[in-house]
Parts: C-alpha cells; sequence; structure tokens
C-alpha cells in the first residue's frame, strides 16, 4: 500500500526532473524567447511608427517577460545576468538621452533587449546604430536624387526600426554560429 507522503514525494520527483531537463538544454526554450522578444518589437515599432512614442507597458510587459525567461531558463544567476545588463545599458545609453541622441522609449526597449540577449546587448546596440546610419544614408540619396532638400529641421528616425532589425539580425547570427 501506497502512503500518502510517498505519492507526494514522487510527485515532487517528477517535478523536479521536469524543471531540471528544461534549464538543462541551451536551446530548449530559445524559441520561448523568439517569440517574447518578436512581440514585444513588433508591439513597439507598431506604437513608435503610429504614435511616436514607445509604450510603457510594452516596456514593462517585455522586462517581466525577460525575468521570466531568465529564470526559467537560467535560474536567479540567470535573472540577476538580465536585470544587471538591462541596467548597464541604461546607464550607458542615458548619456546619448541627455544629449538628445536617443528616446526614452528607445533606451528602454534597448533594456528590455539587454535583459534577453545579456550577452549579446552591446552588439545589438551597434548593428542598430549601423543600422540607422545606412537608413539615413538611403533617405538622403533618395531625397538628393529627387532634388528635394535632404534635411528637414526637426525630422527624426522611429529607432524602433534599426533595432528590431538588429535584433533579427543578433538572432540568426546565433543560430548559425552554434
Amino acid at each position: 500500500m501506497k502512503y500518502p507522503g510517498s505519492i507526494i514525494a514522487k510527485n515532487v520527483r517528477n517535478k523536479m526532473k521536469i524543471m531540471s531537463m528544461t534549464v538543462r538544454g541551451e536551446k530548449d526554450l530559445e524559441w520561448l524567447r523568439i517569440v517574447f522578444v518578436m512581440s514585444v518589437l513588433t508591439r513597439a515599432i507598431y506604437t513608435d511608427v503610429k504614435k511616436g512614442i514607445i509604450e510603457n507597458r510594452c516596456i514593462m510587459s517585455g522586462l517581466l517577460l525577460a525575468g521570466g525567461y531568465a529564470v526559467l531558463h537560467n535560474g536567479g544567476k540567470g535573472f540577476l545576468e538580465s536585470i544587471t545588463m538591462a541596467m548597464v545599458m541604461l546607464v550607458v545609453l542615458f548619456v546619448l538621452f541627455v544629449l538628445k541622441g536617443l528616446g526614452a522609449g528607445d533606451i528602454k526597449l534597448f533594456c528590455v533587449l539587454a535583459a534577453f540577449y545579456p550577452k549579446s546587448a552591446m552588439g545589438i546596440v551597434v548593428v542598430s546604430f549601423l543600422v540607422a546610419a545606412g537608413m539615413s544614408i538611403v533617405r538622403m540619396l533618395t531625397r538628393f536624387l529627387k532634388r528635394e532638400p535632404v534635411y528637414l529641421k526637426g525630422e527624426t528616425i522611429n529607432f524602433s526600426i534599426p533595432i528590431g532589425i538588429a535584433t533579427a539580425t543578433i538572432e540568426v547570427m546565433q543560430w548559425n554560429s552554434i
């Protein structure tokens, strides 16, 4: 006859086995990260293009998803690594905000991505600035060829688009390197 305590112990052991299998494999939860990141980026790009802002609820959702993903993927160590990189990103990019080179929503979006990709966060920043520079050059050349003014005063770039392209590029590079 089985005692209730042994049944409970068996259930706990099975749950621990499932959790350890989930945490152990590096690629097990990659699809989940991709779904989370792409949903946050899609919403951010949509609101940035439509309204000119990146909503705080999109950022908060992204941070919660990133924290949950980090805990599932690497436990407490992963969570601390994600939060630390998001804070580093905030401090580093705050200088650009003060100089009016980057909007607050863009910086917060970079922080969310740093929480999802702690090891690739600076790469995402560099690639997004390169993509933004390329977009600016194409825009300027197109206007030059049409004999329009190359630069219009007060003109900005919806930086969430280069951030999205950079994130997709980094993700593809990571998948191809493994």
